[in-house]
């Protein structure tokens, strides 16, 4: 009995950290409110007239709401290489484009997972929070003057680039000592996403 327990907890709690993590992920994910009510706008309207358009054609009663047949007929007698044709869709590439653009995760979250098993709760760590505790983390390193901090990435490429400060001459290990610093804080905060830090060191040359 002793031994089906114990073999049984970790697949439980490698399925409450699955879950947990997939919540923290929805949770905290960048929204991108404006693109989508922009969009829900523009489905909506279009959806809603050419319905009415549809179902009045159907009924005997147009509604007139869309010059149909004036547009048929002016894109028939209207060649492809019409500048008003390639500039409409211009226009509406222009359009489709912005929107997908919109969709990519091309802003950083303001707000940073953090590593939990309870699949109903949720956690995570602002951004500026967490740059200030590793420049706090890098400043207690020995010799160490000054720490600019930036988390960079979102979903690619997640790192933290460190730019650091010595008056000391010959700063040794300094980068090696500042780098394990703040990856051990970044071990005690269990960040959902592990991040890799990258430090540059500058010392004095005279």
């Amino acid at each position: 009995m002793t031994s089906e327990t114990l073999v049984a907890e970790p697949a439980v709690d490698a399925e409450s950290g699955q879950r947990a993590r997939r919540l923290a992920a929805r949770e905290f994910r960048p929204r991108r409110a404006a693109a989508g009510l922009c969009a829900a706008l523009l489905l909506a309207v279009a959806g809603g007239v050419a319905a009415i358009e549809v179902v009045s054609v159907l009924i005997g009663d147009p509604a007139g709401l869309i010059p149909a047949d004036r547009w048929a007929a002016w894109l028939h007698r209207t060649s492809w290489n019409d500048p008003r044709v390639l500039g409409a869709a211009a226009g509406v590439t222009a359009v489709g484009l912005a929107l997908l653009l919109s969709l990519l995760p091309a802003h950083r979250p303001r707000m940073i997972p953090l590593h939990g098993a309870d699949p109903y709760l949720a956690a995570a760590i602002s951004r500026r929070t967490l740059q200030r505790s590793l420049v706090s983390a890098g400043l207690s390193v020995p010799g160490i003057v000054k720490v600019r901090v930036r988390v960079r990435g979102g979903r690619f490429r997640r790192r933290v680039s460190v730019r650091a400060v010595t008056r000391y001459r010959n700063p040794a290990n300094l980068a090696d000592l500042v780098r394990g610093a703040l990856a051990a804080r970044l071990s005690e905060m269990d960040l959902m996403d592990p991040r890799r830090v990258r430090v540059r060191l500058s010392w004095r040359k005279d």
